[in-house]
């Protein structure tokens, strides 16, 4: 992670991605593993028993339909993951939806969601989560409390998949203040600080 010029704190998307990879991969990993331990006995595991009743042929084509399906939502997760903050984006930003800019990263081979004005350092934090707390955070809470297992692990994969934003999130917190200025940089994780509230009061 380095500061660039003055104002400027950014880290490219493949850094991003190492730093995902050993930083927030293996907690997340971790965690998941450990609740999903402690629940042991409330997880729902009859898919496993239904194979007995239905015979092997059956069973396995009733679950290779359920991996088709779990992929799919993968796919669907990763637009869906970026229509979170461009749904924040619009809610936060001056210009709501003229705000609002998609892109694809040929690079990663990823879509994003982009800022075209700045926006407070508070409400930059709010776009980066939402998506963590969307399609993970919540969702993992109503796997744990349902039993579903096919629910739970796909929120621990869209968990691990908002490490991008988390280390933004973390960036925003050691260069930011709360009602800082700051623009968005669409070729990385990272943004360009504006100005201090006081500075630069904008509404």
């Amino acid at each position: 992670m380095g500061k660039v010029g003055t104002m400027e704190y950014r880290i490219t998307l493949e850094q991003a991605n190492r730093q995902t990879a050993r930083y927030i991969l293996w907690p997340v990993l971790l965690l998941a593993a450990a609740v999903f331990i402690a629940r042991l006995s409330h997880w729902d595991f009859s898919f496993w028993t239904q194979a007995h009743a239905w015979g092997l042929g059956p069973w396995l084509l009733r679950y290779v339909m359920w991996l088709l399906i779990f992929v799919a939502v993968l796919l669907a997760g990763v637009f869906v993951h970026e229509g979170l903050h461009g749904v924040a984006i619009v809610l936060l930003a001056r210009g709501g939806w003229r705000s609002l800019e998609f892109g694809f990263d040929r690079k990663t081979l990823s879509p994003f969601a982009h800022s075209r004005v700045p926006l407070r350092a508070w409400q930059m934090t709010v776009v980066c989560l939402a998506p963590l707390v969307g399609l993970g955070l919540l969702p993992a809470v109503a796997a744990v409390m349902g039993g579903s297992v096919f629910v739970y692990a796909l929120s621990v994969i869209f968990i691990v998949a908002s490490g991008g934003d988390m280390l933004y999130v973390g960036m925003l917190a050691r260069y930011a203040k709360g009602r800082d200025w700051v623009r968005d940089l669409p070729d990385a994780v990272g943004f360009s600080l504006e100005g201090s509230g006081k500075e630069k009061e904008k509404e």
